[in-house]
């Protein structure tokens, strides 16, 4: 049975519905005996008790992936795939594991026939929110991705995201050094990493909780699969928060699957001339997403409602500026207040403020941020 699944997930494409749908009719094991078979499109049909899937487009978009299933059966070598993940101290969790995330079911006939899993698959299972944004993130962007992913880990949530650079590395980081779950949906093979500049995060991901992907060992990511990848950090998370996006990005293309799913989606607001926080106005503005500016906020994207005396706020606009300012460079107050505009008193005493919370120091040269 376990290698039927595997199969599967090799010869299909992410968000397969065609394969969904027999395997949700059929079971994994029969219809991929009918997939290795020599049965036409419309003798199958005839076995679907659905009416809905009577067209002649449907007709030769089961005959397509027919073709395409059959080609890639002859290929496919499911053992060595089990055996290429129990290498990497993996394992592949079907439907019928004790670990199966139902939220994936929420997907329908898209949901993936299985995931392939490095780490503790109950993470998947948790309670959890999905955080995403631009791999080219401000230090604004960076800046509240850690803030507010320490108060969702306090609240118990898991953090789930796509392990890309910038937005995603950040929320991931937060929640490790806060003793938090992250989870990591991977757009490739588990023994093909994307991308290599983060191969340590991965490591420690592991053992946070997991990397996952629909896709078997040996599998390269594609542009075509992170998009369907999307799907999963949308369906994995009770609610998905985008902190910075472009106006048409992969992170957009994420709030939409949420919003597929009827799952809230908040955005983060940033400066109205910035190029990375168009997406999460554009998300705002056609009403795609809730407007997030506390933790509260979060709390209620999330359903819950919680006590926030203890929480700590996100920075506001002046501890964010300071911080900017002193992202890679050591400044004396007055080099501070230049490039922040701020007034020198107003400089001071977020400085102070910024100290307290252990996110800045003052040495011989000037202040640092830590």
């Amino acid at each position: 049975m376990l290698e039927s699944y595997a199969i599967w997930s090799q010869i299909t494409e992410p968000g397969d519905s065609v394969g969904g749908l027999l395997r949700r009719t059929f079971g994994v094991s029969q219809s991929l005996e009918y997939v290795n078979s020599s049965i036409q499109p419309r003798e199958l049909l005839a076995k679907i008790p659905e009416d809905s899937f009577r067209s002649d487009e449907f007709i030769q978009h089961l005959d397509d992936s027919l073709e395409c299933w059959r080609r890639r059966f002859k290929t496919v070598e499911p053992a060595r795939a089990l055996e290429a993940i129990y290498k990497l101290d993996g394992q592949l969790v079907t439907p019928e594991d004790l670990h199966w995330p139902i939220f994936l079911d929420d997907l329908g006939d898209h949901a993936p026939a299985a995931i392939w899993l490095i780490g503790k698959p109950e993470s998947m299972s948790m309670n959890a929110i999905s955080v995403i944004g631009a791999r080219l993130a401000s230090e604004y962007g960076l800046e509240l991705t850690s803030e507010l992913v320490r108060f969702s880990v306090s609240q118990g949530w898991s953090i789930v995201s796509g392990g890309a650079l910038g937005i995603d590395a950040a929320a991931s980081s937060s929640a490790i050094a806060n003793s938090g779950t992250t989870v990591a949906v991977m757009a490739g093979g588990l023994d093909r990493l994307y991308p290599r500049e983060n191969i340590g995060l991965f490591q420690k991901i592991k053992e946070s909780g997991a990397l996952v992907s629909e896709l078997a060992p040996g599998v390269s990511p594609s542009r075509w699969r992170f998009l369907q990848r999307n799907r999963l950090i949308a369906a994995l998370g009770q609610a998905t928060l985008v902190v910075e996006a472009g106006f048409r990005s992969g992170s957009i293309n994420t709030a939409f699957h949420a919003n597929d799913l009827g799952r809230p989606v908040g955005a983060m607001p940033g400066p109205v001339d910035s190029v990375r926080s168009a997406g999460c106005h554009r998300l705002i503005r056609e009403g795609r997403a809730e407007l997030i500016a506390t933790p509260a906020h979060l709390s209620e994207l999330m359903g819950q409602r919680v006590d926030l005396d203890n929480a700590g706020p996100i920075r506001d606009n002046k501890q964010i500026r300071v911080l900017d300012a002193l992202y890679g460079h050591v400044l004396s107050e007055e080099k501070v207040a230049a490039a922040t505009g701020l007034t020198l008193r107003e400089t001071t005493q977020t400085l102070h403020l910024l100290a307290k919370a252990n996110l800045v120091s003052k040495i011989s040269l000037g202040w640092r941020k830590h």
